[in-house]
């Protein structure tokens, strides 16, 4: 037999094992078992998650529509004196004539009526130490000024200052300057002061020593919108008897808007924000805000729902005026900060910020090599997840990356 045809039967026989072994190295490759499917499903060891640290403005903002409209004539009462009789004896305005807040409308019985921005009259003496919305009220005007004042319904002597201020601003002699450490004789059956009552303490002769009074009702007047044209105002030697009144003018333009109720938690007098009707713009402020009015509050139970009660906010001109051609006009775009813008500043996420036992706010930085440096950050301000910081050491700096999820 040929020696060829001998050994083809083992050629074909290896031939056969080759591809039989091929094929199962494929088949291996393809198909995998559960054990090995899980393991080549296991994700990675998780790393820290890390964010870019960022520079821009913080803001927090929010849009409505508004109508402009000239507002609308205003009658206010002259406060009449605690005590005796009250008559005109200068005129700090004249019809025609624009008023201020801070300015004098009228001069009674020698002392000035100084008009300020709020919306209801002073219905009491304020002295050193009082409370109330009465007093949160003035210290907005004050602060509306530019005094630097704290808004928190106490009034303290920061608030008095500014007070004493104003009258001097006028050429007058503030309340406090002139009766500061009168004493009273003490009531016979009179009961002990509660503690912490701000309005009398025990003098050392057994009468009662009166704190000083900063502002008295009567030589307020408290204007819904200020600056205002007077429209008439009492003539010298008129006499003051609750009768007589300030009218001012409908000449300015304001802007109106409505917002539902649960928007007017976040609405100030002195918010701050943008008009825009076409291609103008003016920067506004808020004047007035409105409470819901009564008949759009939901009803009872078992009756159909009305619609939510919706505030209201007049706005003025921060610098200039509101456009005339405006008048009329109900799709002005008005854009208010809810909150005072912080402006160029180091943004990072919220949850990168971490505050201590103390007080004290820190990120971690990432460091070459994967570590990360503890760093002492002054928190700015938060709004909608993120934060607003500044590193007074300059070791937070933009294009850093800060890890958010430790």
């Amino acid at each position: 037999m040929n020696p060829v045809r001998r050994l083809l039967p083992w050629a074909a026989l290896l031939a056969g094992a080759a591809l039989v072994a091929a094929g199962t190295w494929v088949v291996a490759l393809r198909f995998q078992s559960p054990a090995q499917r899980e393991a080549a499903a296991s994700p990675p060891p998780a790393g820290p998650v890390t964010v870019q640290v960022t520079r821009g403005d913080l803001t927090e903002q929010t849009t409505v529509l508004a109508t402009a409209a000239r507002s609308e004539a205003v009658s206010v009462a002259v406060p009449a004196p605690a005590e005796g009789r009250g008559v005109v004896t200068r005129s700090g305005a004249i019809a025609g004539g624009s008023v201020s807040s801070g300015g004098a409308v009228l001069w009674v019985n020698s002392r000035p009526v100084i008009a300020l921005a709020g919306q209801f009259a002073l219905y009491r003496d304020l002295y050193l130490g009082a409370r109330g919305d009465d007093v949160r009220m003035v210290q907005q005007a004050l602060a509306d000024l530019g005094y630097d004042v704290g808004v928190d319904g106490e009034l303290g002597a920061g608030t008095a200052d500014a007070v004493r201020d104003l009258y001097r601003n006028l050429d007058a002699q503030a309340p406090q300057d002139a009766d500061a450490g009168r004493a009273a004789p003490a009531p016979q059956a009179a009961s002990p002061a509660p503690s912490g009552d701000p309005t009398a303490a025990s003098g050392p002769s057994g009468a009662q020593a009166q704190p000083a009074l900063v502002l008295p009702a009567a030589e307020v007047m408290i204007v819904p919108t200020l600056p205002a044209v007077v429209t008439s105002v009492p003539a010298v030697g008129a006499t003051v008897d609750g009768q007589a009144a300030v009218v001012f003018g409908a000449q300015e333009v304001t802007l109106s808007a409505s917002m539902p109720a649960g928007v007017q938690a976040r609405m100030t007098p002195g918010l701050t924000g943008t008009a825009t009707l076409q291609e103008q713009s003016v920067d506004v402020a808020v004047a007035q805000v409105r409470p819901a009015s009564a008949e759009n509050r939901p009803q009872g139970a078992g009756e159909t729902a009305a619609p939510a009660a919706e505030a209201g906010v007049v706005l003025r001109a921060s610098n200039g005026q509101i456009p005339a051609e405006w008048v009329g006009r109900s799709d002005v775009l008005i854009t208010l900060n809810l909150s005072q813008p912080v402006l160029d500043a180091l943004l990072v996420p919220q949850r990168a910020v971490s505050v201590d036992a103390g007080g004290t706010a820190s990120v971690l930085v990432a460091q070459e090599g994967g570590a990360f440096a503890q760093v002492v950050v002054t928190e700015l301000g938060c709004t909608a997840g993120t934060c607003a910081v500044a590193s007074e050491d300059g070791r937070l700096a933009e294009g850093m990356s800060v890890r958010v999820d430790g």
